[in-house]
């Protein structure tokens, strides 16, 4: 398996980026909080039906979320906000990180049998961050933020979820391959290969479908689209019917993840 980078080595890498990091981050490390002068606000203040709806999601009765974490928009945003998001709640529930840490061992499992050996370090990398959840050696959302921005681990975490839902999209053809035909693909394969597996690749509802059924997470999205309705549309993609540990259906037992998209992006949206 390979080394989990030092603390030293950390603090080096993460000092080496702080110039890029603070011009356009690839997940912020701290959570803006919503109101009229949050950033996001203030970008879309001169565009009334957008703003309408993302001011709903602090005054809403039904929303009433505190703020709002941003991803850089370079085609990662979905799976870097999901996979941060799930990585956050595992940070809170040693117990439920345990549980989800069988699931991955099964996924990098399914990988290294279906892709071999070219997907062996990314599995790896991804393996130790989930393992440093259980363990508790990595217990802080900053310590968290910190292992993201570790350089192998920038690509390699992307790499791993966009493999595992590729794996699941081609393991799970007659639920998929009739809506990537609809897309113009012939083939799963070509599908996934251009649209999962590429970084960069944005994602949409098929995407979104499978990672919460890969994963079983459940994964809620607050849509502003320009539809004529005054309020964020909700869509929640529920993954799968049972917990993680297959014993029950209490919500309790899934990790669940809340996104903001705006046309074209997905930021991560916290209660």
């Amino acid at each position: 398996m390979a080394c989990a980078p030092t603390v030293e080595e950390l603090n080096a890498q993460f000092e080496d980026i702080q110039e890029e990091i603070t011009a356009d981050p690839l997940i912020s490390p701290s959570v803006d909080q919503f109101g009229d002068d949050c950033r996001i606000a203030q970008n879309l203040k001169d565009n009334h039906m957008l703003y309408a709806k993302l001011v709903s999601l602090w005054t809403s009765s039904d929303k009433m979320y505190s703020g709002i974490r941003y991803i850089r928009g370079d085609g990662n945003c979905f799976y870097r906000s999901a996979s941060f998001g799930i990585h956050e709640a595992l940070l809170r529930d040693r117990a439920l990180a345990s549980e989800f840490l069988k699931r991955v061992k099964d996924l990098s499992s399914r990988l290294t049998n279906d892709y071999g050996s070219a997907v062996e370090d990314f599995c790896d990398y991804a393996l130790d961050l989930f393992e440093r959840l259980a363990s508790g050696t990595c217990s802080t959302v900053e310590e968290l933020h910190r292992a993201f921005y570790w350089r192998k681990l920038l690509k390699y975490v992307l790499y791993f979820y966009r493999y595992a839902v590729s794996n699941y999209i081609r393991a799970h053809s007659d639920e998929f391959l009739p809506f990537v035909v609809g897309l113009g693909y012939d083939t799963l394969q070509a599908f996934c290969y251009s649209e999962v597996e590429a970084l960069g690749s944005e994602s949409d509802h098929l995407q979104l479908v499978a990672f919460a059924q890969c994963f079983g997470v459940r994964i809620t999205v607050e849509y502003l689209d320009c539809s004529e309705v005054e309020s964020a549309t909700r869509h929640t993609f529920p993954g799968v019917e049972k917990s993680i540990n297959g014993t029950s259906d209490n919500v309790n037992d899934v990790v669940e993840v809340t996104l903001l998209y705006r046309p074209g992006h997905y930021d991560l949206l916290y209660k």
